[in-house]
């Protein structure tokens, strides 16, 4: 069973973050949020969730190893952990040990700031535009080699699924698209 880890904090995209994991459990992967800081987190919306663990047990192995695939949804908040060490360290972690990194919406300049897209094709929410030059903002979702960007809250479900056919494969993805009438 493939495994996924989705990162919330104070600020993030709700449905980023909830159609992702509601597609993902459909498909069978083991989905685990992670709090940024407090256990408890408030969306932009103000929809409060708990995650299920905190960074800093992912950082020390406490929660598992590694997950198949780091998700960070986008959201104002999102702004706040550029260049958090612990934030850039964890992305790199996963990056290098050649794991899926998903981003969507304001998410990708986390990637971005550490060089990582340089060597990718990706989208990002038009309000990035200055700080992310090279996205290709007319797309919903980009997947190149372990890198999926979503470009906002309409893309939720895409990112979703293109995540989801990542992890497992075309016939599931089809199972679970068809189960939520999306043709």
């Amino acid at each position: 069973m493939s495994t996924a880890c989705v990162l919330l904090f104070d600020g993030f995209e709700e449905i980023e973050a909830i159609s992702t994991v509601d597609v993902l459990r459909r498909g069978g992967v083991e989905v685990m949020t992670a709090s940024l800081a407090a256990p408890t987190v408030t969306g932009a919306h103000q929809l409060a969730l708990k995650a299920e663990t905190s960074i800093e047990d992912l950082r020390t192995g406490k929660s598992q190893a590694l997950f198949d695939a780091l998700i960070i949804p986008g959201g104002p908040g999102v702004l706040q952990w550029r260049h958090n060490p612990v934030v850039s360290g964890l992305i790199q972690q996963y990056y290098q040990a050649s794991h899926l990194v998903a981003a969507i919406c304001a998410a990708p300049i986390l990637l971005y700031d550490l060089g990582i897209l340089e060597k990718h094709r990706y989208t990002a929410h038009f309000s990035m535009e200055e700080l992310t030059p090279h996205a290709r903002l007319h797309e919903l979702v980009v997947t190149d080699g372990n890198i999926i960007t979503g470009c906002g809250p309409a893309a939720g479900i895409p990112f979703g699924l293109a995540i989801l056919r990542y992890l497992t494969n075309t016939e599931i993805v089809k199972k679970v698209a068809h189960g939520m009438m999306i043709p």
